[in-house]
């Protein structure tokens, strides 16, 4: 079908790139740059359905959509914004909007968004209290919009959510900002994995949140309560029926196909998922991140990180995700009293890191995996091995060149990319270091 949309944003490439977008589509499109023409369209009965950009000469879109929802209050609306906070999102379901489109976008969104409103008549509506403000969820990577968008899509709805995500992804803050966001804020959010008592439970969280971390580790019992718990629960009005939440670094798919999880109640939880990124996914949102927790840690709000150092924290690799870059930041505020915190002492809280794990690696595993990368090397086929010429490397130059190569890429990324300085941590001359870049396609 082909609607009339009202589409407002003070970028005029934008509007126009819109504009042909829809127009291709089927639809009609009336387009300005100001929220204060398009309520005007609005309220005089044109337009079927609104594309609007949230910021538009300083204001945002949001303070006028009361306006708007008072004289149009079926007509859906979409909200895109290049402003991807999770508090931008929330936004978007405290007002009457119908879809949270985050900048850049796929036109493909847009128009898809337009095709859903087109036959929806009542769109969401989220209540949003001032709690959220304590809650926030830091960053603007595309990697953090889905779930941005997922949390105001099913903040202040009924269903069951599996929060998926690695350690220290941020899963229970995930949790409650799902609580605080919808209309079960007022009542209890439910920390727990006993099931035992299933009427006691029920009493407990009085219509609000169960919040169940790693849920693969419940034992078949409490499983099995669970289950019985949320059976019950579908006998209480909804209005008054709590929802459970549930997170997970597993796959539970995985452990119900090996009989470990059952299958009845993974059905029953993962009614709606969200799935958290790895900080390694997440563009340059590590910046944000590490400078909102140094200013949450220190009591001088002006200290900062100077550039190099937050480069260096941009290329470590986060295997503890969000919640080992806090601990890192949360260190290195304690241990330094320096207004601003440099690329030295980064690297010198990753090299105590580095000697402990060192330390704590098992010699004899390392050992034994070196001796079967070698085996496999000298067991090639003998066939490639004859047919190899001259300007090849030999198996011995590629042995080396195994271990060589993840040597110097290691030695650079600890020393935040100075070559002087993994030169020395090497044991070699910078000249020698220079020469091997090349030679190994290192950049």
């Amino acid at each position: 079908m082909s609607y009339e949309i009202l589409l407002a944003d003070d970028d005029d490439s934008v509007r126009l790139v819109l504009s042909k977008a829809l127009t291709r589509a089927g639809h009609t499109v009336k387009s300005t740059d100001n929220a204060d023409t398009l309520v005007k369209w609005a309220a005089s009965g044109q337009g079927d359905i609104v594309v609007t950009d949230v910021l538009m000469g300083g204001i945002e879109v949001f303070e006028r959509l009361p306006e708007l929802s008072q004289a149009r209050p079926n007509m859906p609306l979409i909200v895109i914004s290049a402003n991807n906070t999770v508090n931008t999102a929330l936004k978007a379901g405290e007002h009457k909007v119908f879809e949270y489109v985050p900048k850049p976008f796929d036109l493909e969104d847009v128009t898809q968004a337009v095709s859903r409103a087109g036959l929806s008549v009542n769109p969401r509506k989220n209540r949003v209290s001032a709690e959220l403000g304590k809650l926030p969820m830091i960053g603007r990577s595309p990697a953090m919009q889905p779930v941005y968008r997922a949390v105001s899509r099913f903040a202040s709805g009924d269903l069951p959510v599996l929060i998926n995500g690695a350690v220290g992804t941020g899963k229970d803050l995930v949790a409650r900002l799902l609580h605080v966001g919808g209309h079960r804020r007022d009542r209890p959010f439910l920390r727990t994995t006993d099931f035992s008592n299933t009427s006691l439970t029920l009493q407990k969280v009085n219509g609000g949140d169960i919040y169940i971390d790693e849920i693969s580790q419940l034992t078949a019992d409490q499983q099995i309560g669970l289950l019985s718990l949320m059976t019950e629960a579908e006998n209480i009005p909804p209005n008054a029926r709590p929802r459970v939440l549930s997170a997970t670094r597993k796959d539970l798919r995985e452990l119900s196909a090996q009989g470990i999880f059952r299958d009845d109640l993974l059905f029953r939880i993962n009614v709606a998922e969200i799935r958290i990124p790895p900080l390694a996914l997440r563009d340059r949102d590590t910046y944000e991140l590490a400078e909102n927790f140094l200013a949450r840690e220190s009591a001088n709000k002006t200290r900062r990180f100077e550039p190099q150092a937050l480069n260096i924290l941009h290329r470590h690799n986060w295997t503890g995700n969000v919640r080992e870059l806090e601990n890192l930041v949360r260190r290195l505020s304690v241990l330094y009293s320096d207004d601003v915190i440099t690329a030295d002492m980064v690297l010198q809280e990753f090299s105590k890191d580095m000697k402990i794990g060192v330390e704590a690696q098992n010699k004899q595993d390392l050992t034994e995996q070196l001796q079967e990368a070698c085996r496999r090397i000298i067991d090639q086929d003998a066939t490639d091995v004859n047919m190899l010429s001259d300007t090849e490397p030999t198996l011995y130059q590629t042995a080396l060149a195994w271990v060589e190569k993840p040597l110097i890429i290691e030695a650079l990324r600890v020393t935040g990319g100075n070559r002087a300085k993994a030169a020395e941590k090497l044991g070699i001359h910078r000249n020698t270091l220079r020469t091997r870049l090349t030679s190994l396609e290192i950049e």
